[in-house]
């Protein structure tokens, strides 16, 4: 096969990957025009609801920084000033349904990177692969409509990477003679302000929307530097090795050699120091941060158990058999091992081209989960799966530019040559497979929650505000305050006013950020309270949680002749609740 042809069949696919990619953000964009959100994307909901001053000052209580409240909340205000939203229900767009436009935005962002930047200095495949990846692969698609920070978070740490990978190659550029850029001087020596300045704007940016963002540009940092000071002693030697034979040419020879241009390298040693600059401000509060999670955090234990974890996490896809799911993980992980090793063979080899490109994005993920478990080896566990999401860009960016390097001169002459074609072709087949399984199955379950969340919101409809409601789950309670107080469903709360709705949770408290930003959350104490409004002629409705809603009615019944009828299931986001009307008799 030529040259050409491998061009044309490389640009076909490439489309292919980059057509099935707009389809699934079409899809994801589709399916934001919901109200449903869960208990994490409450915070996202009433931390950007708040002024930047309020803001920064609840997440610096929180477990994140505040620039991805920042952004939605600066989104949500743009439609309201158009008209087209509100807080508390009311416009043509759910307040929900722009935030989680929000979260398709980064996506969006990511495949004009790939169409440009990537398609451009590594080819069509390589950048259509990667847009379908970092959308489809296991553990990414939720995260299109999902009201947090995480896709925000990817494409920061991956715009920060292909941007270092540019300063990296203005260095390998070269100083251009005078007499071949035919001005006086070197105008190749170039400090290419322009990537050092994105690559700083975008590190910063990432390590104040998640600090697993942060550890993943201490990486990218940490490798381009190491890369670029290779390459500067390398050069250092050869030119001493060369001293006495330059000493000897004249001065039109030595016009001709070109050299590393090292400004660049400068570049990332200056912008590296400005971006740990940037985020002094910030410090003290993380200091905080960490003070109150060493004391409490609700993350569970680290050990080998959490690597297993962490493949499944990354590679299972949502293959209905749990056995297919785990065979598909296996064969990733096979096939992107064999990928890896031949792209250190490469390097080991060339020294140079894609294969170290490569290379270097494929540490950040590893760096990073290490990281994780170091601290949460010394501090407390304060790492879980959905932490690694970060750098799934840098790293499915790594396998994409393997295999789209594989394919440019694929060839099936030796052993080594068909092992390595053949399993470049099996990876690009199994991550189409498991890519389309994998968001077709999460198309499914939101079309799910949001046809429950319509029936759920039709009971929420017909509560009355006289209505007692008692809730044993934090999550649910406070989820039922949103809706009922602040979303519109049954009434926009004002704020001046007592919450219409009142939601009880049973011996427990809410947190208290949630407390403090969501009206009508109380607590009860006893069974005896529910007896007294009962015996006051209250409906008590009770919208128990886990199987622990038996129990607790059973205790009822026997401390005061509490007696129930149950009303119906329902599902809101992810938490389901039955429904009993409490009475006595």
């Amino acid at each position: 096969m030529n040259l050409s042809t491998a061009t044309k069949r490389d640009k076909f696919i490439g489309i292919a990957f980059f057509g099935l990619t707009i389809y699934f953000l079409v899809r994801s964009f589709i399916l934001s025009w919901s109200i449903d959100i869960w208990y994490d994307e409450l915070f996202s909901m009433e931390f950007s609801s708040c002024s930047v001053k309020e803001l920064v000052a609840y997440t610096a209580r929180d477990v994140h920084p505040p620039l991805y409240y920042m952004i939605v909340r600066f989104v949500t205000l743009l439609f309201k000033g158009l008209g087209l939203t509100n807080y508390g229900g009311g416009g043509i767009v759910p307040v929900e349904t722009v935030a989680k436009i929000v979260s398709i935005i980064p996506f969006i962002l990511l495949i004009i990177y790939a169409i440009t930047n990537i398609r451009k200095n590594f080819g069509w495949l390589t950048a259509g692969l990667f847009s379908f990846a970092v959308v489809t692969m296991p553990g990414l698609p939720e995260y299109t409509t999902e009201i947090r920070m995480y896709s925000w978070a990817i494409f920061f740490v991956t715009a920060t990477l292909l941007h270092g990978f540019n300063l990296v190659r203005s260095m390998a550029r070269g100083i251009a003679p005078a007499k071949e850029d035919g001005k006086v001087g070197n105008t190749g020596r170039l400090w290419d302000v322009v990537n050092g300045a994105a690559m700083f704007f975008y590190a910063v940016c990432a390590s104040y929307t998640h600090y697993y963002a942060a550890i993943a540009i201490g990486a990218i940092y940490f490798m381009i530097f190491v890369w670029m000071l290779k390459a500067f002693v390398m050069s250092m030697k050869a030119r001493r090795k060369t001293s006495k034979e330059d000493s000897k040419t004249d001065d039109a020879s030595s016009a001709k050699r070109s050299v590393f241009n090292f400004r660049p390298f400068a570049v990332v040693v200056i912008t590296a120091n400005l971006v740990i600059a940037a985020y002094i401000p910030w410090a003290s509060a993380l200091l905080s941060q960490v003070n109150a999670v060493s004391n409490n955090y609700w993350i569970q234990p680290v050990g080998f158990h959490t690597l297993g974890s962490c493949a499944k996490y990354m590679f299972s896809g949502y293959f209905v058999n749990p056995k297919i799911a785990a065979a598909s993980a296996v064969i990733l992980v096979v096939l992107i091992a064999i990928i890896f090793m031949t792209v250190v063979l490469e390097l080991i080899k060339v020294k140079k081209g894609p294969a170290a490109y490569s290379y270097v994005a494929f540490w950040v993920l590893p760096m990073l989960v290490f990281v994780g478990l170091l601290a949460s080896v010394i501090i407390r566990p304060v790492f879980v799966n959905r932490y690694m999401v970060p750098a799934f860009g840098a790293f499915w960016l790594a396998v994409s530019i393997a295999i789209g390097n594989i394919f440019a001169s694929i060839s099936f002459k030796g052993v080594k040559e068909k092992i390595t074609a053949i399993t470049a072709i099996l990876l690009a087949i199994v991550m189409l497979v498991v890519g389309i399984v994998d968001f077709r199955a999460f198309i499914g379950n939101e079309k799910y929650r949001i046809v429950n969340m319509v029936k759920t919101a039709e009971f929420f409809d017909g509560l009355d505000e006289d209505t007692v409601i008692i809730s044993n789950f934090e999550h649910v309670q406070a989820l039922l305050s949103y809706y009922l107080n602040e979303n519109g469903i049954a009434g926009a709360y004002k704020g001046d006013t007592p919450a219409p709705y009142s939601i009880y949770l049973y011996k427990a408290e809410a947190e208290p950020l949630i407390k403090e930003n969501v009206p009508g959350l109380y607590s009860i104490e006893d069974s005896a309270d529910i007896y007294n409004y009962l015996e006051a002629g209250k409906k008590v409705l009770f919208l128990g949680s886990f199987n622990s809603r038996e129990v607790l009615l059973e205790e009822w019944r026997n401390d005061y002749g509490i007696t129930y009828e149950n009303k119906g299931s329902y599902l809101m986001e992810r938490y389901w609740f039955d429904v009993f009307e409490l009475a006595i008799q």
